[in-house]
């Protein structure tokens, strides 16, 4: 495997991301990739995670997605991204807001031999979204141990 070669191709990805291109970021992946942490109602495919992502381009037209850190070895690439986006639509069943949305998230892809992704986890702060669309409540404040 060519971790480097792997690790390039995600950065090209999500560079394709940023600029609205989701069939050139899609196209990154093998057709039977398998895409865990979707929202449970999405299958776990790219046509799952294509739905997923133009329902967040809709609410987010200008989102983007920022790496702040990326590690490959062998056939897995990590990397630490942050998200932002204006709230323009709906978005996880919140009425846009005209704020800046921001959160953070980690995936891991692995890849084939082709330098195509063949699965991918993506952990989210869902919270920390959640909260800015006034979903949960701000956390309680917290108290010294006594």
């Amino acid at each position: 495997m060519d971790a480097e070669r792997n690790r390039q191709n995600t950065l090209d990805a999500i560079a394709a991301f940023n600029t609205g291109d989701l069939d050139r970021y899609l196209a990154s992946y093998a057709p039977n990739a398998v895409i865990h942490g979707l929202p449970q109602h999405l299958e776990p495919t790219v046509s799952g995670h294509r739905e997923f992502l133009t329902a967040m381009r809709d609410a987010l037209p200008d989102v983007t997605s920022t790496v702040e850190d990326s590690a490959a070895s062998a056939d897995l690439v990590a990397t630490r991204h942050t998200y932002r986006g204006t709230h323009e639509g709906v978005f996880h069943g919140a009425r846009p807001t005209g704020q800046v949305l921001e959160w953070t998230a980690m995936t891991f892809r692995r890849f084939n031999d082709q330098g195509l992704v063949t699965e991918r986890w993506i952990v989210s702060s869902d919270l920390a979204l959640l909260r800015q669309l006034g979903q949960l409540g701000t956390p309680a404040a917290s108290h010294p141990a006594r």
